[in-house]
């Protein structure tokens, strides 16, 4: 009888291990060129004891002290007393200016824009570019050393990590008043009710569509390079691997000539 042999167990295990191959040398290639995400950075709050510690002449300790300079939190944005108003000559109670923070890699410069009520569906995302007094769409960021010492408001590297780059974006008026008007923007006249100004971060221009010509192929200049549009603020290029950062702060617009209005409207001339 003819027996057909099988293989030995300890053979097809050796034969099969020939073929694994350790993982210690592989690196795996993401194929991206920007792997470092910008963040928007918020100051964490703070006792007013750490403040004084942080903040004394001499011999402070750098451990008390923020990674940024105080500026305002996310969220609702409501005056002490009474209401934000719509006034035609401004409203009295606008905030004091703020700044806004971020942070990314070595090789991106930073750059931002306020919108107000974004809507995704929009098919001009630039109706919501607003508050261009305060800030100028679009505009790189001031890079700023971590650990800066302004009097009074000291800060320090962050803890536990590596120190990255620091970028801050003013929203200020340029008169001089340090005064944000958020119910009375010349850009978007805003109605009564609930409004949202969103600051947006990226690390790459924003996206610049291309032109088409009059027989529907992309239009290219004199000099036959590609014709591009305008930069369309609060659009991130994505396809240039850009990567953004949003903040979100909520505010509520009274009517001036509702009776039940807790306004404070500027004096007209």
């Amino acid at each position: 009888m003819n027996a057909r042999r099988q293989p030995s167990f300890a053979i097809v295990l050796a034969g099969a291990s020939a073929c694994i191959l350790p993982d210690r040398d592989i690196r795996i290639e993401s194929g991206l060129d920007n792997e470092e995400a910008v963040r928007i950075v918020q100051r964490a709050p703070t006792l007013p004891e750490m403040d004084e510690r942080c903040n004394v002449e001499e011999n402070f300790d750098a451990a008390y002290c923020p990674q940024v300079r105080r500026t305002r939190a996310s969220g609702l944005i409501a005056p002490t007393e009474g209401d934000f108003c719509l006034c035609p000559d401004g409203d009295r109670r606008a905030i004091p200016s703020f700044e806004v923070y971020a942070e990314d890699g070595p090789d991106d410069t930073l750059y931002g824009v306020a919108l107000v009520d974004p809507d995704p569906s929009d098919e001009d995302p630039q109706d919501a570019v607003a508050y261009k007094k305060y800030t100028q769409p679009g505009r790189a960021g001031e890079r700023i050393d971590a650990g800066e010492d302004r009097a009074g408001d000291r800060t320090s590297p962050p803890t536990g990590r590596a120190p990255v780059d620091l970028w801050v974006f003013p929203l200020d008026d340029a008169s001089g008043n340090r005064l944000v008007d958020l119910c009375n923007d010349a850009d978007i006249p805003l109605s009564p009710g609930l409004h949202t100004l969103r600051f947006m971060v990226t690390d790459r221009p924003f996206f610049r569509p291309r032109n088409v010509g009059l027989d529907g192929d992309p239009a290219v200049t004199a000099d036959g390079d590609p014709a591009f549009g305008p930069e369309q603020w609060g659009v991130p290029d994505l396809a240039a691997g850009a990567t953004y950062a949003t903040i979100d702060y909520v505010f509520e617009c009274r009517d001036a000539s509702d009776p039940e209005a807790d306004c404070l409207c500027n004096e007209g001339d």
